[in-house]
């Protein structure tokens, strides 16, 4: 019985280990085998594209960075003399252009413009009375138009048209500076926050009308011109006003001299520009008036673009007080300008002879 006993308990030790033994093998199976691993490959991201970078451009000098809150404000127009006891005027060379002709006697008159009336500096002058035919140039862009008096025609187109006009006679935003010792109608000058001041009171409109917009076109960048080159010019008003031209190609300008000497502000700095554009004219004296005062037929004709070292012959056209004044070129495309500061002269075709390219 006893060694009947001792088997069961062997056989069942046997059968025990056996199982253990299964056990054991499948879990041993179970922890040897390895799982297929899967890599992700990394996610290739395109690179960024960046938006085209928009310079604010002046749109009467094409040059940037102009301020955005600007664009679309109406310019401002100031009547400066040229007689010899004006100069050296103040402001000469701060304005975006300079329009210049004869107001009588072989005297000139500039107008300086400014894109907006923020860039007027802090003295402008000798401020000068109005003839007619700025007024057609201040209405064609637009403008706010400062002068200190005016001519009869003139005087007659301001009310008759509505101008929007700030004038000396009636209006105290204007300065005497005595101390040239000079006749009182060379000593009126104004101020950038005299000009602000007055545009508010008076509450003219200050946003350009949508057709005035976009005066000129620029070229992106200096480009050579069509006819030649051009390193010096002779701009000639009249005896009393004959300008010459020195291109500067480092500085890519021209510099001004009238009379032989350097036309300089009354800081010194010689005025100096970009781009020079002669348009030529019929220049008449008005039937009558008393002062021999001009009257000058801006409705088209041909002229001179300079720039860049080199020149191009050009057509201009007017038509209207209200129409812009607008210039060609050969293929009677609208001309592109290089950016920079612009001299407009308007000179009397008799006097086209007399204005040298070299």
């Amino acid at each position: 019985m006893k060694h009947l006993k001792n088997s069961k308990i062997t056989k069942t030790l046997s059968l025990v280990l056996a199982l253990v033994f299964i056990i054991g093998s499948f879990a041993g199976c179970g922890g040897d085998k390895e799982e297929p691993t899967t890599t992700t490959p990394p996610t290739t991201k395109a690179p960024a594209t960046e938006p085209p970078v928009t310079v604010i451009k002046n749109p009467l000098t094409g040059e940037g960075p102009y301020d955005e809150a600007l664009l679309g404000n109406r310019p401002v127009l100031i009547s400066v003399e040229n007689h010899k006891d004006a100069r050296p005027q103040w402001g000469l060379t701060s304005s975006d252009i300079v329009w210049e002709m004869e107001a009588e006697g072989g005297i000139t008159r500039m107008l300086l413009m400014y894109a907006d009336a923020s860039r007027i500096p802090a003295k402008v002058g000798p401020v000068r009375s109005a003839r007619h035919y700025f007024v057609d140039l201040a209405e064609g862009f637009d403008a706010i138009f400062v002068h200190f008096g005016f001519s009869p025609q003139a005087k007659s187109q301001i009310a008759n048209h509505g101008v929007n006009n700030i004038n000396g006679l009636y209006d105290n935003y204007f300065y005497r500076d005595k101390s040239r010792n000079v006749d009182s109608e060379h000593t009126a000058y104004t101020t950038d926050e005299a000009i602000a001041k007055a545009i508010a009171n008076k509450d003219y409109r200050t946003t350009l009308e949508e057709d005035y917009k976009n005066p000129f076109k620029f070229n992106d960048k200096a480009v050579k011109l069509a006819d030649g080159e051009c390193t010096a010019v002779t701009v000639y008003f009249s005896n009393y006003c004959p300008y010459s031209y020195t291109y500067d190609e480092a500085k890519n300008v021209y510099l001004s001299s009238l009379n032989g000497k350097p036309f300089a502000d009354s800081e010194g700095t010689q005025q100096n520009f970009e781009n020079i554009i002669m348009c030529f004219a019929d220049v008449s004296r008005i039937a009558g008036d008393d002062k021999s005062r001009n009257n000058i037929d801006l409705s088209e004709g041909e002229g001179t673009y300079i720039s860049n070292g080199t020149y191009e012959k050009i057509t201009w056209k007017k038509g209207d007080s209200a129409d812009m004044m607008k210039f060609y070129n050969a293929k009677g495309e609208e001309l592109s300008l290089n950016p920079g500061r612009t001299h407009i002269a308007i000179i009397d075709e008799g006097n086209e002879d007399l204005c040298k390219i070299s």
